[in-house]
């Protein structure tokens, strides 16, 4: 077999999709509840903090 001859038959590519789809499900449920808290110092992300 050469370096160059590759056997993808093995892998599975929609259980890749989908896993790969709930996980950027849970990162955006994550970053609209991130949003949804109030920023009470006025400091976006920790910037004016030293």
């Amino acid at each position: 077999m050469n370096e160059f001859d590759f056997d993808l038959d093995h892998l599975d590519f929609d259980t890749a999709a989908a896993n790969t789809a709930a996980q950027q499900q849970l990162a955006d449920q994550a970053a609209a509840a991130a949003a949804a808290l109030p920023d009470e110092d006025d400091c976006a992300g920790g910037a004016c903090k030293i």
